[in-house]
């Protein structure tokens, strides 16, 4: 790293989720427990060697959940930072705030902390509301489709105090994480972190929408098939989607769009992440929003 990099570049705070003894025991439980079911919780990209270098006590730092500035400067932070200022109408960047936990990067512009985190939740959760009003929605459920450690999870709850979220991921590491990060909320009864067997007991027609954000193209194409039939068996409306790549395909190439299709999904709206294409060109990680609609009858 150049001196200049590294002299704006900070560290989250490097808190412990538990000791490591008590993770480790809950992680394997619940390994041995989808094993038993039948579940391959390793299929995709998410198997062992994934997993290998990974630091349960700096989960949300540059790593197998979330790249940060290992491909971006701080200049590229900036211009995205103000692209997302400029498209927060709900007046998001005075709601979210930068905890600095668990090892995230993040730069400092005019006192306020930047991370990827930041800028990826204020873009999306205002998408969302833009589309569908989700602050004028009563008894708002929404469920995480491969939450990974709980990132986009806790913005929504930040965001709208009315909000319940359902989280669940098929790797045992992302649940045994998240509710150590999503602790608060689910004390509160605000967020529920799910395993698989559990999500039986999710009401039929009671979620409005599903978010699967960079996860589906990470997944084998069964296992996309497998989340889409779930979707449908729950009744749930909206599903939206930020995909690895620009289109709706696995991180192979291979298309899963049809999977959407033929289960009776429309795609209403899609966009880059930087609709603006000035800014598209130095933004974070640009990618390509995906809002689907399915009509019950």
């Amino acid at each position: 790293m150049s001196r200049r990099f590294t002299r704006y570049l900070h560290l989250g705070k490097n808190k412990s989720v538990k000791s490591s003894i008590e993770f480790e025991v809950e992680l394997r439980a619940l390994e041995e427990k989808y094993k038993r079911l039948g579940i391959n919780h390793s299929a995709g990209v998410w198997n062992r060697n994934h997993l290998k270098k990974f630091d349960a006590n700096q989960f949300r730092g540059d790593n197998v959940y979330v790249w940060q500035t290992r491909l971006h400067r701080e200049i590229d932070y900036f211009v995205s930072y103000l692209y997302a200022i400029k498209v927060d109408a709900m007046g998001l960047r005075n709601v979210l705030k930068e905890s600095k936990s668990f090892g995230v990067e993040f730069y400092s512009f005019k006192g306020q902390a930047v991370s990827r985190d930041l800028i990826d939740s204020i873009l999306e959760i205002n998408y969302l509301e833009e589309l569908l009003n989700l602050s004028h929605v009563p008894n708002l459920q929404i469920i995480d489709i491969g939450a990974g450690y709980g990132r986009l999870a806790l913005r929504l709850a930040e965001a709208y105090p009315h909000v319940e979220i359902a989280c669940v991921d098929a790797i045992p590491l992302s649940t045994c994480v998240s509710r150590v990060y999503l602790k608060d909320y689910v004390l509160a009864k605000r967020i529920f972190v799910y395993e698989l067997d559990q999500l039986h007991s999710l009401e039929k027609g009671k979620i409005m929408l599903a978010v699967n954000i960079h996860s589906f193209s990470e997944m084998t194409l069964d296992s996309v098939s497998a989340w889409v039939d779930f979707i449908v068996g729950k009744e749930i409306e909206y599903l939206f989607i930020v995909p690895n790549g620009s289109s709706l395909t696995l991180n192979d190439g291979t298309d899963f769009s049809w999977l959407l299709t033929n289960a009776g999904f429309e795609i209403i709206d899609s966009r880059l992440k930087y609709a603006d294409q000035d800014y598209n060109k130095f933004g974070i990680y640009p990618s390509t929003y995906f809002l689907l609609q399915k009509i019950y009858s």
